[in-house]
């Protein structure tokens, strides 16, 4: 019973620490949440603005001014929708909706009033909110509106002159791969590389989002530059990383499964090792069960065997693909390649344009 008690207590102490909100600050609120379903932006707007007047706290007035200012937005009033955003950023710059209010401003800039300032504008945004998740996708189209005004050789050496800068203020890694991709387009494929290189050291798994993205694309790069085995390394860097999750959900990331294949296809292609090749097709269809590529891998790994004229091989590859994967549209070309190969249980025919590429 004395616990039963306590229990009770504890309740009417945090029921009573929650914080009182002003009925007139809800029911404005409300009546703006239904005009704005039923598609009556400016009216919404009014109410939202009547709603911020009557908050108490910071930031739920915050909540009703960008609510105000996006249903000014829905309505085509980018003026006003502008000016609140402006608002909001000014009388509360630290504010929950600071941010994205900052951004959504510049934003309208670009596209309904003056393009130039409107990017200075968004370029304040992200130097005045660096650990915003905007400002990482905002830096991006902002190096692209320069690639476009300067040309990348002039990025290239802004970022240079703001790389600790962007280093300090968890922009670092999308600075670095940004400026990879404008050493690449310029043809400067070996600073290219070594700048992936360290994106992908400084920034590591799990925390680096652009790791993977490295990596691969510098194992592109090796490729063009004719350096096969650098570009298998980077991959099996890659892939090093890849966990499996013990109870549930995943880890898996996107590019695993195509490190997996352009592993294999630079074996059987680049450094002509047909027998590693082979293994590393048959990788992706065993450690990736979810993957669109494992048919891909086992068709490619039936190709290899039948020019090693291994008829054994291809069939044990295209077998196990009709079995397990029977609506790939290499399951009716199986027989192609191995004349006691299982049919799909579906009907069809093999594809002209597989039948024409595998033709001797």
């Amino acid at each position: 019973m004395s616990k039963v008690i306590a229990y009770a207590i504890c309740a009417c102490c945090l029921l009573g620490c929650a914080p009182s909100i002003p009925r007139p600050y809800l029911e404005a609120k409300a009546a703006g949440h239904r005009a704005y379903s039923s598609g009556r932006y400016e009216q919404a707007a009014e109410h939202f603005h009547q709603a911020a007047g009557k908050a108490d706290r910071r930031k739920d007035r915050d909540e009703a001014l960008y609510l105000e200012a996006s249903s000014y937005l829905r309505a085509g009033r980018y003026r006003e929708a502008k000016t609140v955003f402006e608002a909001m950023v000014s009388i509360s710059p630290d504010g929950l909706r600071a941010a994205r209010a900052a951004h959504e401003a510049a934003k309208i800039e670009i596209r309904h009033g003056d393009a130039a300032k409107g990017w200075q504008m968004l370029h304040a945004a992200i130097v005045r909110y660096p650990a915003s998740g905007l400002s990482r996708a905002a830096l991006q189209r902002y190096l692209q509106y320069l690639d476009e005004t300067i040309g990348p050789l002039r990025v290239i050496d802004y970022l240079d002159a703001s790389m600790d800068w962007y280093r300090a203020h968890d922009l670092g890694e999308r600075a670095l791969y940004e400026k990879a991709k404008r050493l690449e387009r310029l043809g400067r494929l070996r600073e290219a590389v070594d700048t992936l290189l360290i994106c992908a050291k400084d920034y590591p798994y799990p925390v680096g989002s652009l790791r993977d993205n490295a990596l691969y694309l510098a194992s592109e790069l090796e490729e063009r530059l004719g350096r096969p085995r650098q570009a298998v390394a980077h991959l099996r860097t890659l892939l090093e990383d890849r966990e499996q999750s013990l109870i549930h959900g995943s880890y898996e990331r996107p590019l695993y499964a195509p490190a997996q294949m352009r592993l294999a296809v630079l074996y059987r292609d680049a450094l002509a090792e047909p027998d590693v090749a082979r293994k590393e097709f048959r990788k992706l269809f065993d450690a990736f069960p979810t993957s669109t590529l494992r048919d891909d891998a086992l068709w490619a790994e039936a190709l290899v065997a039948r020019k090693q004229k291994d008829t054994e091989g291809a069939c044990a590859a295209v077998s196990l693909l009709v079995k397990h994967i029977p609506q790939s549209r290499y399951a009716h070309c199986a027989t192609l390649l191995c004349d006691k190969a299982p049919t799909p249980g579906q009907a069809g025919t093999c594809r002209e344009y597989i039948a024409r590429d595998i033709a001797p």
